[in-house]
């Protein structure tokens, strides 16, 4: 009777729900069925070609929930024509998996390295993006970025090295990445990523880090429902502290196929080194089955062994989703 409302932004609400048996004792969440997250997200356009959107988060570290602001940025999507700008708070644009909201991830957790070389959280700043799209025959896309990075991570400065490593403070980025159609049912995705800037004890001594990464990802398809998916990075990281430069290696490669609308299963290997000083080196080998019941509801079957703990762990993953967040193509 009032008409149709105006500016009210799309409201989206994501939940993750996982089971996980596991022989790790050192793992909090084993033997126990879990909320992982609850995300909200606003999103919507401010003007033609101007939009924001804002993502909210009730996340599970370790044995507490914690509430906080997940993404929040204005995009710009025509700046001098092939130019873009975002300001913000967002997942930086580093590889494929980095950027991705974990419910849009294929597999119930994330490769070995990306936690080894950004953290549990993955690499998130608050910041400014600026793309520029070639004007070529295929895509390419150029992107630099420059945030300020909180790590999330508790350290005594009088420590050296703890257990765990994260980008901290000032940290810039650029990637660059194209697309190329191989034939009418198939396309081919190369990229490069870079990031300089400093760890966790840039506040007590030298600790100046840089990590470049290339990714590739090739698609096919079949028929109308069934999709080829082969997927890998590689990443170096280099750390100069006081007393040495240590260079760090890690990489996944990942295997997946739709065989119907409503299946598809997967391989994943990981392969990392840490970012500290006492190196160590961690394997591990996944395969997974997903049902997807419907566009956005999906229920996940995941197996994983880690060849250098000897540990083997199983997870039931249920990811539901009401909004447009919360579809596959979002």
């Amino acid at each position: 009777m009032r008409g149709v409302p105006e500016n009210i932004p799309d409201v989206s609400l994501v939940g993750d729900i996982s089971a996980k048996v596991s022989d790790d004792r050192s793992d909090h969440n084993r033997n126990k069925i879990l909320i992982r997250g609850i995300e909200f997200a606003l999103q919507g356009y401010l003007y033609p070609e101007m939009r924001a959107d804002a993502f909210f988060a009730f996340h599970r570290h370790g044995d507490h929930v914690e509430v906080e602001i997940c993404e929040g940025y204005a995009s710009f999507l025509n700046l001098l024509g092939e130019f873009s700008l975002i300001v913000g708070k967002k997942h930086v644009d580093f590889g494929k998996i980095n950027k991705l909201h974990q419910h849009h991830v294929p597999y119930a957790d994330r490769p070995i390295v990306l936690p080894n070389f950004f953290g549990e959280h993955g690499l998130v700043g608050e910041g400014i993006s600026l793309d520029y799209l070639l004007p070529l025959p295929f895509f390419l896309q150029l992107a630099i970025g420059a945030w300020r990075v909180e790590s999330g991570i508790n350290h005594d400065e009088h420590d050296d090295e703890g257990e765990q490593f994260a980008l901290a403070h000032e940290v810039y980025t650029a990637r660059a990445w194209a697309s190329f159609a191989l034939g009418t049912n198939s396309e081919l995705e190369i990229g490069g990523s870079g990031v300089a800037g400093q760890g966790l004890h840039y506040q007590e001594h030298k600790d100046e880090v840089r990590v470049i990464g290339i990714d590739a990802t090739f698609k096919a398809w079949p028929s109308t429902y069934q999709r080829l998916l082969l997927q890998g990075e590689l990443l170096q990281l280099v750390r100069e502290l006081p007393s040495d430069e240590i260079s760090r290696w890690g990489f996944y490669t990942f295997l997946g196929y739709r065989f119907t609308k409503y299946w598809d299963a997967g391989l994943r290997y990981d392969w990392a080194e840490n970012a500290l000083l006492d190196q160590e080196q961690s394997q591990k080998f996944s395969a997974l089955v997903t049902n997807h019941l419907t566009e956005t509801t999906k229920v996940r079957f995941q197996y994983g062994y880690r060849f250098d703990a000897n540990m083997h762990e199983a997870v039931v993953q249920l990811i539901f989703g009401i909004g447009p967040h919360s579809h596959p193509l979002e």
